[in-house]
């Protein structure tokens, strides 16, 4: 299926509580699962769903020519986002004077090896 989904259920006004409830859904089976049970519910008003990007483990903190991506304005890397087939990536850009290293996170298989 690819990213997780959020699914966001809307009840009608004037019932007690919160008219908004978020859920996560990983499979394409809890989706049809809850929007089959929404269907049935005479309060629920709308369901929408999106997808929702997470990230996995510890950012990269040094560029894979050693620089830190910490410290102040001038040596901070640069984020990014890029499409892919898996969902997408962060990319870090190095903040170095003359380096340039575009890292993405996670790595994908075209760019696994260091830029020169």
């Amino acid at each position: 299926m690819g990213p997780p989904l959020q699914v966001d259920v809307r009840w009608r006004p004037g019932l007690p509580g919160d008219r908004l409830a978020a859920r996560r859904v990983d499979t394409v089976a809890e989706l049809r699962q809850l929007v089959t049970w929404a269907r049935q519910h005479p309060d629920v008003t709308a369901v929408r769903h999106r997808r929702v990007r997470e990230l996995v483990g510890d950012p990269p903190d040094v560029c894979r020519r050693g620089h830190r991506y910490g410290g102040g304005s001038a040596t901070r890397a640069a984020l990014g986002w890029r499409e892919c087939a898996c969902g997408g990536h962060i990319i870090h850009t190095c903040g170095w004077p003359g380096c340039g290293d575009v890292q993405p996170d996670p790595p994908s298989a075209r760019t696994a090896a260091p830029a020169r």
